[in-house]
């Protein structure tokens, strides 16, 4: 099993086509994105496939609540911050931040590092602010914006552990995932193995399930001209066991998904 991914493991891996060579290319090149390259292809993936289940059910369980007293409809009524999509995605932050600690992060532990280490303030305390700021001077009410914008990362922040969980459920079963943002950022790639590129969301019933939301581009066009070709999974979680506030997938399903990634009947 692997035990550590490089930006290059990402690019040896996919980045051998005419086209996956230009989009390489041109992020990284993308003057926006300056303070976001480096980070990206200097990041190490090590503490994730560490992870034991215990481990990732206990943070689960300590963790406040990364919604905090929020109300839906207050974290959803302010469009330009629930629309946001930082330079940093926020799979940027939360596995940054998780190699830094070297262990999965609670909330309280995310916030911390987005505030007191000057990396994590660049990718999300100073560009949230900036956001904020932004809503107020559009005549949003500051506790309004503070709120949506708490919806937006709590929301991310509950995205992450669940496909940590999955990934870390996967490989338990057997399954040699591989996973980077580099990936996500450039070919929208979640997670991998050697021969199957693996798209990774939890169903919502506010929207058709079936869709991937947010993403411009899926995978299996963009990586349509690798040779030798990849398979592609797209994998859709239905929440289902509860720890503290964080829904996490059955092992009935994460049976049936290794089962599927294995080649197993």
């Amino acid at each position: 099993m692997v035990h550590e991914t490089s930006a290059e493991d990402v690019l040896r891996h996919f980045c051998r086509s005419p086209r996956t060579r230009d989009i390489f290319e041109a992020w990284k090149s993308d003057e926006r994105r300056r303070l976001v390259i480096p980070v990206v292809l200097g990041h190490r993936v090590r503490t994730v496939y560490r992870l034991r289940r215990e481990d990732v059910i206990d943070v689960c369980r300590r963790t406040e609540h990364a919604l905090g007293r929020v109300a839906r409809r207050d974290g959803e009524a302010v469009h330009p911050i629930v629309d946001w999509h930082p330079d940093f995605a926020f799979t940027h932050m939360f596995h940054v931040c998780m190699e830094h600690l070297g262990a999965l992060p609670t909330y309280q532990d995310f916030r911390n590092f987005s505030e007191s280490v000057s990396l994590g303030r660049d990718m999300l305390s100073n560009p949230a602010r900036a956001k904020i700021h932004e809503a107020v001077a559009a005549g949003v009410p500051e506790t309004l914006a503070r709120a949506a914008m708490r919806w937006r990362v709590g929301n991310a922040y509950y995205s992450f552990l669940r496909e940590v969980y999955t990934i870390m459920e996967l490989r338990i079963r057997g399954v040699d995932l591989q996973v980077h943002p580099l990936a996500d950022a450039l070919f929208r790639v979640d997670c991998w193995t050697d021969r199957t590129a693996v798209s990774l969301r939890v169903g919502n019933s506010k929207f058709r399930k079936g869709v991937t939301q947010g993403r411009k581009t899926p995978a299996a066009r963009i990586l349509a001209d690798l040779w030798p070709p990849v398979e592609f999974a797209d994998i859709e979680l239905r929440p289902a066991s509860e720890f503290g506030s964080v829904h996490l997938p059955t092992h009935a399903k994460l049976d049936a998904t290794a089962a599927t990634l294995l080649g197993r009947p």
